[in-house]
């Protein structure tokens, strides 16, 4: 079965074209430069001439070097990060192939639940960090939007992705950008595994998972302080670091105000795609960035 892998050369697109993909399924690049999968006529030229059975789009748009490049190019991010993926969704329903699109958890703020501070958000929990819920960044927004608008389409699925790490020197990293970063707000997260994410979210794609959203976080609550000294222990992270005494003053230096937020991933779990402990994968990869 072949799925296509729109957004290729981005870094997640990238990733998943570096993993070895399940019996079964053969993974298909699908590079703008050659595809402009922005065209509905192109895509369905491309999903019929290469005989794709399913899309996963890893396009999209989150600002360089961080979420507050979004605030400045508003036009660009709402056309990459809602526009298109309504565009594919409709395309691959029109064609009778499954859609698998990359989405965020950071479209929810907090816990739902404030006496179980480890209780996350579950899917159908409606984004509570969105246009419709404001402040939030525009990045945000437009996620949040984005699954309003394809979510209830017929052959969707939604795989969250939250804050991803892993042991690769790389600004998209999350445990790169806090061994360098010098002043950070305490904050609790859930996090994804980025090698985990994507080897689960393909192994779901193989079962034919049904269709839905689903919340592709490593188990466990992970807090920003937790994570540097576990960088300092391990001589990845040289120095201390400072943290912003609140909230209010860690927004007053940025220009979008941030996610800090739990998710649920039990609804995998019980589908039979258990992701690891948030805190053993974050010793292992902290441990290979050491070597």
């Amino acid at each position: 079965m072949k799925i296509a892998i729109l957004g290729s050369s981005g870094y997640l697109g990238s990733a998943y074209l570096q993993v070895k993909a399940p019996p079964g399924i053969r993974l298909v690049p699908a590079y703008r430069s050659l595809v402009n999968y922005h065209d509905p006529f192109v895509l369905r030229e491309f999903l019929r001439s290469e005989q794709i059975k399913g899309v996963i789009n890893c396009a999209g748009f989150t600002g360089k070097p961080n979420v507050d490049a979004c605030e400045d190019s508003k036009e660009l991010c709402f056309k990459m990060n809602v526009e298109l993926p309504e565009t594919i969704a409709k395309v691959c329903f029109d064609e009778k192939r499954t859609l698998y699109q990359i989405g965020s958890g950071c479209i929810y703020q907090g816990n739902p639940d404030a006496a179980n501070p480890d209780k996350g958000y579950k899917e159908e929990d409606v984004p509570n960090f969105s246009f419709e819920h404001p402040p939030c960044s525009f990045y945000s927004g437009t996620k949040a939007e984005m699954e309003k608008r394809i979510k209830d389409t017929p052959g969707v699925s939604i795989f969250r992705l939250r804050m991803p790490f892993s042991s690769a020197k790389d600004d998209r990293n999350l445990l790169w950008k806090l061994s360098r970063y010098p002043k950070l707000i305490e904050a609790s997260n859930s996090l994804s595994f980025l090698n985990e994410f994507i080897s689960v979210s393909l192994k779901m794609v193989a079962a034919q998972t049904p269709s839905g959203i689903y919340n592709l976080t490593n188990p466990g609550v992970a807090k920003n302080s937790q994570i540097v000294q576990l960088l300092i222990d391990k001589g990845i992270r040289s120095s201390e670091i400072a943290y912003f005494s609140s909230t209010s003053e860690a927004h007053s230096v940025m220009r979008a105000p941030r996610s800090s937020c739990i998710l649920d991933s039990t609804k995998i779990a019980a589908l039979g795609f258990p992701l690891s402990d948030v805190h053993e994968t974050l010793l292992l990869c902290i441990s290979k960035m050491r070597t």
